[in-house]
């Protein structure tokens, strides 16, 4: 499973989360100071899904962070066994 790659999930994750936030500046954007009910509702709606994808994004990225760690101290101890 070569394309599960850190790299892969840490590019993902970044990209969901600059996805995440384009979407809530276009579609939820900023709520009305006095909003009708409809108005707030679309709102909330709109905001729950950027607030989704942003931390799906987060989490994508802290996997792929942690894996890349894990194989960079694999790679300082396998390293250190050749010696």
């Amino acid at each position: 499973m070569r394309f599960l790659s850190p790299i892969f999930l840490i590019a993902s994750g970044a990209t969901l989360i600059v996805s995440g936030f384009a979407y809530d500046l276009y579609f939820a954007g900023i709520p009305y100071p006095d909003p009708t009910a409809e108005m707030q509702e679309r709102w909330i709606f709109h905001k729950g899904i950027s607030d989704k994808v942003i931390y799906a994004g987060i989490t994508i990225l802290g996997v792929g962070c942690a894996l890349k760690g894990a194989q960079w101290v694999a790679g300082l101890l396998k390293g250190r066994q050749a010696d």
